[in-house]
């Protein structure tokens, strides 16, 4: 049994090795968005790429929110799978991770998502990134009971800065 843990341990390491040391842009870029989920929350995001990175990264709060009827803090992070440009829009599809909570932690969610997006780079110079992103998210962790069939639609519409380019 010990034998099967360390294996499976050991190949789970490095499958995350492999995902840290896919390419990704060199560049940093930050920005914000306007996030909502089910049409029932209204909310606001930091949104930051880190160089050399796979991963996306949102930090923000739900202020108007009829899911859990308090303020939140909510977090995402995601893995772009898919990048391909479409003219002059491109398009993404990735993996993400989910997490939400009340400041007084009386109420917290926590899943997985799967953010498909599109962009456009209204200046022609790839500095300013505009996009919109609808990512269904299955969120089976809430307030410590497991919720196998809670299902969600966020939805996210925002810019990102792009320096170093």
């Amino acid at each position: 049994m010990r034998k099967t843990r360390a294996v499976l341990a050991a190949l789970l390491l490095a499958g995350a090795a492999q995902l840290f040391a896919l390419k990704s842009t060199p560049d940093f870029a930050m920005g914000a968005e306007v996030t909502c989920i089910d049409l029932k929350t209204v909310g606001a995001m930091l949104t930051v790429h880190m160089p050399g990175m796979p991963l996306y990264i949102g930090l923000g709060a739900d202020f108007y929110n009829e899911l859990s009827g308090e303020t939140e803090v909510a977090a995402t992070f995601d893995y772009w799978l898919a990048h391909s440009n479409l003219g002059f829009l491109n398009f993404y599809l990735g993996l993400g991770l989910y997490g939400a909570m009340t400041p007084n932690q009386s109420w917290y969610a926590a899943g997985l998502r799967l953010p498909v997006g599109i962009q456009v780079w209204p200046l022609n110079n790839e500095d300013l990134e505009m996009f919109l992103e609808a990512a269904p998210a299955w969120v089976p962790v809430q307030t410590g009971e497991r919720v196998w069939d809670e299902f969600q639609a966020q939805l996210a519409l925002g810019l990102r800065f792009w320096f170093d380019r």
